[in-house]
Formats: C-alpha cells, structure tokens, sequence
C-alpha cells in the first residue's frame, strides 16, 4: 500500500459516518492519526521481542562532513570527526533501545558499522581485534562515525556516505534524504512501511479514538461546495 492509499481507505471510512466534502478535514490531521497509531503497534510488536518485518524498516541515505569534535560551537578541539549532514527523521524509541535497525555503508552487503550508545562510543576499539571497527552513535539528531583508525587518514579519505536503515516515527521525513543517485528516499507513492494486517487493526482503532469527536461537530449537510455551514432545513 502507498500512503495515498491508505489516507483514501480512511477518507472512505470518514464519508460512510456522514462527514461531508464541505467539512474539509485537514489531511494533515489524517496522517497525524495514521503515523501515531502505526508507531504504537510497531513499538508494542517490537517490545514484545518479535521479529522486524522489513516492510516496516525504512532505509535512507546521507552524506557525511567532517566536524570538529567540539560539543560547543564556540570551543575547538581539534580532533575531527564524521558525522551526518543532515537531521535524523524522529526515530521511535523502543523499551531498550532505539529503532535504528542498521547503519553501514551504501553497499547492500558489506558489513554494517558497530551501533552503538555514546557512552561506548568513548572506548570503543580500544581492544586489540577492533581497532580498525567503525563505530556509529547518535548524538542529538545526527549519527557521528568513530574509529581508532581515522589517524591513518584512510577512514576519512574514502568514506562519504552512510545508509541508515531505521523504523520511523513519521514515514515523511524520509523524503528529505536522496539516495546517491539523487532520487528521494521517500514518496507518498512508494509503499508505505506498514504491514496490510496491522493496519486492518489500526483503523478500528483510529475510529474509536477520532471519529466520535467529528460525529459530534457540526456538520455542513448541503454539498454545495461552500464554506458556511448549513443543514437541511435552512440555506
């Protein structure tokens, strides 16, 4: 399914509960009630140590800067580091752990970074058999790259991008990032990462928390495509 199909799969629900065109419920609270109750399921599945669907993972592309280590613009180090170009898309946060599911380079199949806490991050390949690891962690909204290697250079002189594979609190900020051939990571018309069987249960569940609060509003009942509202028995 691509999310134009499932905002008209609600649409459709909303008109069967006599919510007229003239009304014109803001689509963007539409997509508000669809992106919080797929991130509960997918948080309550997860947390339940089931097994990830990659039809609900995302995987997006960026490219990489050097940065000077500083937390503090004002404040120098001198050691660089890499780290994303741009802000991460809101990633939902599981009971132990975050939704990044995997960080690496574009290649498909070559090895994935280390993930990990920014408390690692700190000793990370101080041991004799991970020196050469590349170690990724987050800190605020970009992922930072490490590695007891970088003083060779060679970390720095060939790396440029990095691909993230996440599960996404708002599937739409994805469409922020392009892929390395420059296409967008993220349409309304690519498959919107949700399984057919959860959102059969979503919508009975946005019905229950939504609809009964527009069934109480006032309801323009004359299609006439104007903004006033009016009722069948006065114009």
């Amino acid at each position: 399914m691509t999310f134009n199909e499932v905002i008209y799969e609600l649409k459709e629900e909303i008109r069967r509960h006599n919510l007229f065109d003239d009304d014109r419920l803001d689509e963007r609270l539409i997509k508000k009630w669809i992106n919080d109750q797929r991130e509960l399921w997918i948080r309550n599945e997860v947390n339940k140590n089931r097994s990830i669907d990659q039809q609900i993972i995302q995987t997006f592309c960026d490219q990489l800067e050097v940065a000077d280590r500083s937390a503090c613009p004002s404040y120098v180090t001198g050691y660089s580091v890499l780290q994303t170009s741009q802000d991460m898309p809101e990633i939902i946060e599981l009971n132990d752990r975050d939704g990044i599911i995997e960080i690496g380079p574009v290649d498909r199949i070559a090895r994935p970074f280390s993930y990990i806490n920014i408390f690692r991050s700190r000793f990370a390949g101080s041991g004799k058999w991970n020196s050469k690891f590349i170690y990724a962690f987050r800190y605020g909204k970009r992922i930072l790259l490490a590695s007891k290697d970088m003083e060779s250079g060679s970390f720095l002189k060939y790396l440029r991008y990095i691909k993230i594979r996440a599960l996404c609190s708002d599937p739409e900020e994805v469409a922020n990032f392009t892929h390395v051939n420059g296409n967008d990571c993220y349409s309304e018309d690519d498959d919107y990462p949700l399984n057919r069987w959860m959102w059969s249960y979503m919508k009975t569940e946005i019905k229950k928390a939504n609809f009964g609060n527009l069934q109480t509003a006032v309801t323009d009942m004359v299609n006439d495509a104007g903004e006033d509202l009016k009722t069948l028995n006065n114009e």
